[in-house]
C-alpha cells in the first residue's frame, strides 16, 4: 500500500519508515501475524534500528495508530476553517466537516479497518491511545460548535464521536469486502452522519 508511504521515501527518517511498514502490514494481514522481523524487512532497516525507536511491536502499533489518526483530524480542522462561522446553514457546516472526516477514512479503507479493530490488541495501552484520539476528535467538535455560536458539552461530543466511529466500523469490519466497496460504504454514511450531527448540534 504505497499510498501510506506519502512523504516516507527510502531516505526518510527510520522511525517514519517503520511506522509506514507497520501500517501496510496491519492493512494486509492484521496485527496478530505481524512480527518485528516483518516490519524491519518491509522498512528495510535492521532490528537494532527498530529497537532504537520502539521497545516492542506494541509500541510501534500505538505510534502507527497516532500517526494514522492525524489525517482525519487534520481534514476536520481544514473543513471547519472553511465552513464554520461563515453564515452557511448548519446542515452545510456539519456536512462539510463530517464529509471531510469520512473522505479521509475512505482513502485507505483497509488501513482504517486495521486501526479501528487492531488497536485493542495492545491491551490497556491501546485503549488509552484510542481514547486519547477520540477525545481530541470530541474536543475539536466542541470548539467547532463554539465557533458557530452553539454549545456542545464534552460528554455529548464524545457520544457523537462514538456513534460516528461505530458506523464506520460497521462499514469496514468484514474481512470479505473488497477495499473499493469498503470505501464506498464509508462515503455512503455521509447523509446519516450529517443527520446525527444536525440532531445533536442544531437543538
Amino acid at each position: 500500500m504505497a499510498a501510506i508511504r506519502t512523504g516516507t521515501s527510502p531516505g526518510s527518517d527510520h522511525r517514519d519508515r517503520l511506522i509506514a511498514a507497520m501500517g501496510e502490514l496491519l492493512a494486509e494481514q492484521g496485527y496478530a501475524s505481524v512480527t518485528v522481523t516483518d516490519v524491519v524487512a518491509r522498512a528495510r532497516v535492521s532490528k537494532r534500528t527498530f529497537y532504537q525507536h520502539f521497545a516492542d511491536r506494541e509500541e510501534c502499533l500505538l505510534a502507527t495508530y497516532r500517526v494514522v489518526a492525524e489525517a482525519p483530524l487534520h481534514r476536520i480542522a481544514e473543513a471547519a476553517a472553511s465552513t464554520v462561522g461563515t453564515g452557511r446553514p448548519v446542515r452545510e457546516e456539519i456536512a462539510g466537516v463530517t464529509g471531510a472526516y469520512l473522505a479521509a477514512m475512505a482513502e485507505h479503507p483497509l488501513l482504517t479497518r486495521a486501526m479501528l479493530t487492531e488497536v485493542g490488541s495492545a491491551g490497556p495501552a491501546g485503549l488509552a491511545v484510542r481514547r486519547e484520539v477520540m477525545r481530541r476528535f470530541a474536543d475539536g467538535l466542541v470548539a467547532l460548535a463554539a465557533a458557530g455560536g452553539r454549545e456542545l458539552s464534552g460528554g455529548v461530543a464524545q457520544a457523537l464521536v462514538g456513534g460516528i466511529n461505530e458506523l464506520v466500523l460497521e462499514a469496514v469490519e468484514s474481512p470479505d469486502v473488497p477495499a473499493e466497496a469498503m470505501a464506498g460504504a464509508i462515503l455512503a454514511l455521509g447523509d446519516t452522519v450529517t443527520e446525527l450531527g444536525v440532531a445533536v448540534l442544531d437543538r
